[in-house]
């Protein structure tokens, strides 16, 4: 790989992923989201250390945990344009279906239903509860190892899932699937970024990543069984689910 594909890379993973703008003479090459998703780990490392910028900050200027939790996570949906968030949502309401073929034609209708919204509600209550925990009484090493390693796992074990899984649909996201090499790539970059977190506190960052990978797997069978295979809310709801695994263990262990 070059140094112009690797920076296209970079670049087609953080237009796709976050809303950040970026100057168009970074994507000359064209290159497909399946080949950049190497880079989905270092996007999950930029999102996770400002969210820990902000919150450190917010924190030591003596604010209220509840206001910084919600600043925090407000700007996390902004920063991302809530693509997860709609995965997971979409996910949630393809439950009501009786069919495979309903579940997918359900996630593809953009309205969102009872099981998506009371998802979502469960999904803000759980991350509003860990950054609240974290404003209150966590050191900067907790803030860093669990909001740089959430972000990182979950778009690592987002990128396995797209990569191992079958497509369930011929078209969208999930219809061309990421290689092996690609994913083995982000696999590396993410063990990379984790081995630098474990000094800051070894038992969150193991004990989140052995959780948040946990529920990947159990997403991943549920999502074969169900769908048949991925489709890109799939992709979006494994990031969710092994984010709010990895932030429930966190919370466990900070109890």
């Amino acid at each position: 790989m070059g140094w112009r594909e690797a920076v296209g890379s970079l670049s087609t993973s953080f237009a796709f992923l976050t809303r950040i703008p970026l100057p168009s003479f970074l994507f000359s090459d064209h290159i497909p989201v399946a080949r950049a998703a190497w880079a989905f780990p270092v996007v999950g490392f930029v999102i996770g250390l400002a969210q820990a910028v902000v919150l450190g900050l917010l924190s030591g200027l003596g604010w209220h945990p509840a206001v910084v939790a919600v600043v925090v996570l407000g700007g996390s949906i902004l920063l991302t344009g809530a693509l997860h968030e709609d995965g997971l949502g979409d996910v949630a309401d393809s439950l009501g279906g009786a069919t495979r073929e309903r579940k997918l034609e359900i996630m593809k209708d953009s309205r969102l239903g009872t099981f998506g919204v009371l998802a979502l509600v469960l999904m803000v209550g759980l991350k509003l509860t860990v950054l609240m925990s974290l404003s209150g009484d966590a050191g900067w090493r907790v803030i860093l190892a669990v909001m740089v390693g959430s972000g990182v796992v979950s778009r690592v074990l987002m990128t396995l899932v797209w990569s191992l899984l079958p497509a369930a649909s011929t078209a969208g996201l999930g219809a061309e699937r990421p290689s092996s090499v690609t994913a083995l790539i982000a696999v590396a970059i993410g063990f990379a970024i984790l081995a630098l977190l474990v000094p800051l506190s070894a038992g969150l960052v193991l004990v989140g990543t052995v959780s948040a990978g946990a529920m990947a797997v159990a997403f991943a069978v549920f999502a074969r069984w169900q769908y048949g295979g991925v489709t890109g809310d799939v992709c979006g709801a494994a990031q969710m689910l092994a984010e709010l695994a990895f932030f429930g263990a966190a919370l466990s262990l900070m109890a």
